[in-house]
């Protein structure tokens, strides 16, 4: 995986929230517009010279967009997660989660990220300090 999130990747991940939910035995369905909206969020951090920033804010858009656009019927806050732990790893990068409670304390703000307001700045600024505080180079 590239820093960028291609076409084809965006698919892929559609893909894999399908099987996801598939899996357990929810319903699947995905708003293209919000999907485009938050990778192309994500793709908007191009210009940020600095590695470690840029990175995180692009798994931030990931992150915090997906919990809160909810483009999926199901599975939004695990495929989210899934995806921007995968595309810090690709790029030198982890989260890291040791604990039961490291983990609740994320889904904590996920869930609290998915009922913002749109007028809300902090749908974002919190998961990015967030990431800024759990994210080592690999």
């Amino acid at each position: 995986m590239s820093e960028n999130f291609s076409d084809e990747l965006i698919k892929n991940i559609v893909h894999g929230n399908e099987h996801l939910v598939n899996h357990r035995k929810e319903s699947f369905g995905v708003n293209y517009e919000r999907i485009e909206w938050v990778f192309s969020k994500a793709n908007s951090f191009n210009d940020v010279k600095d590695k470690r920033t840029r990175i995180i804010k692009k798994a931030t858009a990931v992150l915090a967009g997906i919990s809160w656009q909810q483009p999926f019927n199901n599975g939004n806050k695990t495929i989210a997660l899934i995806v921007s732990k995968y595309f810090l790893r690709k790029n030198g990068f982890d989260l890291r989660i040791s604990t039961e409670r490291e983990e609740d304390e994320l889904i904590d703000l996920l869930t609290k990220t998915m009922y913002k307001y749109e007028d809300d700045p902090t749908i974002f600024s919190e998961v990015e300090e967030y990431l800024d505080r759990k994210v080592a180079s690999n």
